[in-house]
């Protein structure tokens, strides 16, 4: 015999019942005795309290279902091959980075927060997991051997969430690495036409990069830094600007922010193949000096190259590039003849790229890389209105900054700007997935979405996608209302049931409300 399951998904809502009810039944109970009798005084009662009723049923989310009976093969099968369930591994920066978006994360699954240099680059670890999150890391931070295990994970049926950050995507060391090929965008953007680039070439002139006590590279340090620093000036146009620092005891400009046009460029040109070396090597005085040039800037890409060969005499530079990021100015660092920590924390402090040179003559094409990254790849930092695919208008608030990308041929796009830039893509890989968020998650950028109820909804069907046992269904992605569409859906049988009720109160002749007006009057 087959057994029917009544469920309600507000049964709370079934308390309207008694004032609904009372409101069709008391009055008519009011009526004296013999005016309410007969079939034309009771019918319109008791359609009246049907519809009371079937209203609030309807409001309740009154559902019927049939249970299936479990197959015995089946449990069998499952007991038998019973693993851990697996969780959410959510790689964050710092506890305050992972306590933005915790309340965001499905309840049920258990979730497990690390950061970066403790994460365990091992297939057979990751595996347990069910969906892995990198909250806006640099790449720099991570084991060396995670984004080959990540790509092997997701392959092997993994959900992977990569969001960017001021130190995240490209600006964190992943342009061309395996965490490129895994994401469902690629890190070659082209800006807007009319967008410009404020670049700053900060280069050591100590007495090491002419060789003078130092043996490696000699005096060709200085020369490949000079062919460097034009080639870098030479890949920029008209639209963009660029300025020289020179550093070693002291710091001095040695070209403040010009437009690059031709003239500018052979000027500085000159002033690049005339510097000379001095004692020292300081870093906080040519710091500040670009800093003071770019932030007078108002160009959407403004941007340092910071060249050197040794370890500075001064303190303090490590707080200049964190001062620096919050006005919108990125770092990238080039150690000459050597790996630094020192550079490669300024570089990760600074959203840019780190480059150890080990070899003196790579140092012309580095730089021209580097300029050229900045010029395809711009952070953008402004007030960015969220549409869904085509243009179609949303609900969710703006994002107050993003990393451009370029959607892959294969990839879905869920969410983009309205300037038509991926914001959520996501795409197939072997047996999983994986999803990039080309804004942040915990930092200034989406405040407003974790403000809002439409952002905090989005947020949280964003961190189900993916985990098959959350209870967000994945097409809810791009649906920014689904409170109001499901009242939308109660329209139709709510005007059906109107209706007919209508028609049918007509057709017995509705009880005469005279009658009750008359009974009121004469208590």
């Amino acid at each position: 015999m087959t057994r029917c399951e009544l469920t309600f998904e507000s049964p709370w809502l079934l308390l309207l019942l008694i004032p609904a009810l009372a409101l069709v039944v008391v009055p008519w109970l009011r009526i004296p005795a013999e005016l309410r009798k007969g079939f034309r005084k009771i019918a319109p009662v008791a359609l009246h309290g049907f519809l009371a009723l079937v209203l609030v049923l309807i409001l309740s989310g009154m559902a019927f279902s049939t249970p299936v009976p479990p197959d015995p093969a089946e449990e069998e099968e499952e007991d038998a091959s019973e693993e851990p369930a697996g969780g959410i591994l959510l790689i964050a920066d710092s506890a305050a980075d992972a306590d933005e978006v915790l309340p965001f994360l499905p309840e049920e699954i258990r979730t497990e927060v690390v950061t970066p240099s403790r994460v365990k680059a091992d297939l057979t670890v990751l595996s347990t997991y069910e969906r892995i999150i990198l909250l806006g890391i640099s790449a720099n931070d991570l084991p060396e051997r995670l984004a080959g295990q990540l790509a092997l994970y997701v392959e092997q049926g993994g959900s992977i969430l990569i969001s960017a950050s001021d130190h995240g995507f490209s600006l964190g060391g992943m342009r061309g690495t395996a965490y490129e090929t895994l994401l469902p965008v690629t890190f070659d953007y082209m800006s807007e036409e009319g967008e410009s680039v404020a670049l700053m070439l900060v280069l050591d002139c100590s007495n090491s990069m002419s060789g003078s006590g130092w043996g490696w590279g000699g005096s060709e340090n200085l020369s490949m830094a000079k062919q460097g620093a034009i080639r870098s000036i030479e890949a920029l146009t008209a639209n963009d600007t660029v300025g020289i620092v020179s550093f070693n005891s002291k710091a001095t400009l040695e070209s403040p922010l010009t437009p690059a046009t031709d003239a500018h460029k052979a000027v500085a040109s000159r002033v690049i193949s005339a510097l000379g070396t001095s004692r020292g090597t300081y870093y906080c005085g040519a710091l500040e000096l670009a800093w003071e040039e770019l932030s007078a800037s108002d160009a959407p890409v403004r941007h340092v190259i910071f060249l050197s060969d040794g370890e500075p005499s001064d303190y303090g530079y490590n707080e200049i590039v964190r001062d620096m990021v919050s006005d919108g100015i990125t770092v990238s660092t080039i150690a000459l003849g050597y790996s630094s920590s020192i550079l490669s924390k300024m570089a990760s402090d600074g959203g840019g790229r780190y480059y150890a040179v080990t070899s003196v003559s790579d140092l012309p094409e580095i730089m021209l890389g580097e300029t050229e990254s900045v010029l395809s790849d711009p952070l953008i930092v402004e007030e960015t209105a969220i549409t869904l695919p085509g243009g179609l208008p949303t609900d969710l608030p703006a994002v107050e900054g993003y990393l451009g990308t370029t959607l892959k041929d294969t990839a879905e796009l869920i969410l983009q700007t309205e300037n038509g830039d991926p914001i959520l893509a996501r795409w197939t890989l072997g047996e999983g997935e994986a999803d990039a968020f080309a804004s942040d998650f915990a930092g200034g950028w989406t405040d407003s979405w974790r403000e809002t109820n439409s952002g905090r909804r989005m947020l949280r069907q964003i961190f189900a996608m993916g985990i098959s046992s959350a209870d967000e269904e994945e097409d809810a992605v791009s649906e920014s209302a689904p409170m109001e569409r499901n009242l939308n859906d109660l329209l139709v049988p709510l005007a059906l049931i109107l209706l007919v009720t209508v028609l049918a109160d007509i057709a017995i002749r509705r009880l005469r409300w005279k009658d009750v007006v008359m009974f009121f009057r004469g208590t």
